[in-house]
């Protein structure tokens, strides 16, 4: 298995000159000498090095600058022109006019250093685990450099591009989006060999305001990439399949449609069968269902992407195991199990979620806990309203809703259904009915937007 980024910071070697890193920022060097090292860098100043540069980034909660006295120890500071006095900094300081564009131009320099395979992964849903099973098939043939977690942002991505290191033969980074032009931003960072879109869905309509707006951001990532990356294009999606043509010889095709070139057919639960360029690929997946069945298509087309053949699209397969808290099994005391996947919510990711963890339990007595799902705007109570007829016609044992937002879904489950429903906007009330209800044969479905914090109710149980 090749190596991946664990740490930020910890495997990050820049071999640059604090000149170079001035020059490759767009800044100025304004104290210390151009000659010396700097290898890495840090942006939480409770975890520096003395030989590493502090980076102080302004964010939606945090400012970089009102932590330089803890920041003392590193070797120099990256900051905002005009925000410090000279005497009060380290032996080096740098200036630039935006230390969010200079983190980001840096990455750029530094990915421009590597002449090696690159893919980006973005879509509403499955870009995660699709992200991860890209990354193991890759790892089948060398090292390779990942998105940590989900460090897919104007801020997390730039610090995985720079753990790159020269011992690297891939890259797999994940693109998230919430407003028009991240994707844009994202992609002349990593500047892609092979991007892979996994699907439109209503995430973030609070910022986009429709499906529209959440395509036209994504396929930026075709726009702002060289001429000759390729792009893995999922038929299934009614807004992603018409790139095929304008693509043309670019288009790596994916998905159920007869027409495509990795086709995902009909297969068990547990495991994945393909068509990749009419060679027949069958793999067992550590996690059962659907949704997974389809992040391993989208995931084998990136691979095709990356030079990548069928042996190790399914030794990739399967050994990967899903991220902490994205439909992660856990066995719980009472003999039930309990399937996590609470990281984030949307409506295209909850319906499919719960449509994968009723067919890989289909023989236990179902149960789902659900909480609200952010950032959907006005039509924020419909989307609700619409998951709870959905949930009606499904048969499960018993629904366990938590927030504001799901009182719509509950009385949308009342009424179309006998299923034990129970609603409140603080999980705590019903968490000891839903404890009564484990016990060998039961399996239960944890999903929310990531607000609403349910590892707490995980950690209750």
């Amino acid at each position: 298995m090749g190596a991946t980024t664990t740490t930020i910071a910890g495997t990050m070697d820049l071999k640059l000159t604090w000149g170079e890193l001035a020059r490759a920022c767009g800044g100025q060097l304004v104290r210390g000498s151009a000659e010396d090292p700097v290898s890495s860098l840090g942006i939480d100043s409770r975890k520096l090095g003395p030989d590493q540069a502090f980076w102080a980034v302004k964010g939606a909660r945090t400012d970089g600058h009102d932590f330089l006295d803890s920041a003392k120890n590193a070797a120099g500071w990256v900051i905002q022109r005009g925000r410090v006095r000279i005497a009060s900094a380290p032996p080096h300081l740098i200036e630039v006019p935006d230390t969010l564009k200079a983190l980001q131009a840096l990455a750029a320099f530094h990915r421009k250093r590597f002449d090696i395979p690159v893919a980006a992964v973005a879509g509403s849903n499955g870009k995660t685990s699709t992200k991860e099973m890209l990354r193991s098939i890759a790892a089948q043939s060398g090292a390779v450099c990942a998105t940590q977690g989900n460090f897919n942002n104007q801020f997390g991505l730039p610090l995985s591009v720079l753990e790159l290191l020269p011992s690297h033969r891939y890259g797999v980074f994940e693109m998230g989006e919430s407003h028009a032009g991240d994707i844009d931003e994202l992609t002349r960072i990593a500047q892609p060999t092979v991007g892979v879109l996994t699907n439109v869905g209503a995430a973030h309509l609070e910022f986009f305001g429709s499906l529209e707006g959440v395509f036209k951001c994504l396929i930026e990532l075709v726009s702002a990439s060289p001429e000759t990356t390729r792009v893995a294009v999922n038929l299934d999606d009614a807004w992603l399949a018409g790139l095929e043509g304008s693509l043309g010889t670019r288009a790596i095709t994916y998905g159920t449609h007869e027409r495509a070139s990795v086709r995902l057919l009909p297969s068990p639960n547990d495991r994945v069968e393909l068509l990749v360029n009419r060679h027949k690929v069958s793999a067992k997946l550590g996690v059962a269902g659907k949704v997974h069945q389809r992040n391993a298509c989208a995931a084998a087309a990136g691979a095709v992407g990356l030079g990548l053949g069928p042996d190790s699209i399914v030794k990739g397969i399967e050994s990967f195991s899903p991220a902490p808290m994205r439909f992660e099994p856990k066995k719980h005391s009472s003999g039930a199990w309990l399937l996590v996947d609470a990281y984030n919510a949307n409506p295209g990711s909850m319906r499919a979620g719960i449509d994968s963890f009723c067919d890989a339990y289909a023989g236990s007595r179902l149960v789902l806990v659900l909480g609200d799902m952010k950032e959907l705007g006005p039509d924020s109570p419909s989307f609700h309203r619409e998951l709870g007829e959905f949930i009606g016609g499904l048969g499960v044992a018993a629904v366990f809703l938590a927030g504001k937002d799901m009182a719509e879904a509950a009385a949308a489950v009342r009424k179309g259904s006998s299923t034990a429903v129970h609603h409140a906007e603080d999980p705590s009330q019903w968490l000891a009915k839903l404890r009564a209800l484990l016990a060998p044969g039961t399996a239960v479905y944890f999903k929310a937007s990531r607000a609403m914090q349910f590892e707490g109710i995980i950690g209750a149980l």
